[in-house]
């Protein structure tokens, strides 16, 4: 699965059935669950799944990235480097998830949503941000930095 094309194949329609099983299914019965006062659970729900498909684009843009970035062959001769560049991309996506909630959060702060809703919530969107670059990039990094994904 580290080979070229197949990796990033493989975390494009993994991206998009993530979002579709988080966004549509999920994300759908969520909003349904919610005690919204002012908006619809269909414009919650709208609001959702446009975050939510942010959230999963940039984490496989990021993935993407890394996979060119690890299959450089300037990047063989420094490791060091490249697990910086693997950390920052880490850390960004943490950053976008924590952003993409901020902004979910400002957009209804009028309809009452209990903080346990806002914790689901923010499991989802870190779903398609850090922990899908960290599960593919810990699956399907190119040979060269294989071992730079934590926990491998």
């Amino acid at each position: 699965m580290n080979k070229s094309p197949l990796n990033y194949l493989i975390t494009i329609a993994l991206g998009a059935i993530l979002w579709v099983v988080i966004a549509i299914f999920i994300g759908g019965a969520l909003s349904e669950s919610l005690m919204l006062a002012v908006s619809t659970p269909e414009d919650f729900a709208a609001n959702l799944r446009l975050l939510l498909g942010i959230a999963a684009l940039l984490g496989i843009i990021n993935c993407l990235y890394w996979f060119y970035y690890g299959a450089l062959d300037s990047t063989a001769g420094n490791l060091k480097n490249a697990k910086r560049v693997w950390i920052g991309s880490f850390v960004i996506q943490i950053v976008i998830s924590i952003a993409l909630l901020v902004i979910l959060v400002i957009i209804n702060l009028a309809e009452g949503i209990l903080t346990m809703d806002w914790l689901i919530i923010f499991g989802l969107i870190s779903l398609l941000t850090w922990f899908f670059f960290w599960l593919c990039t810990f699956l399907m990094s190119p040979r060269t930095v294989k071992y730079i994904p934590l926990f491998k």
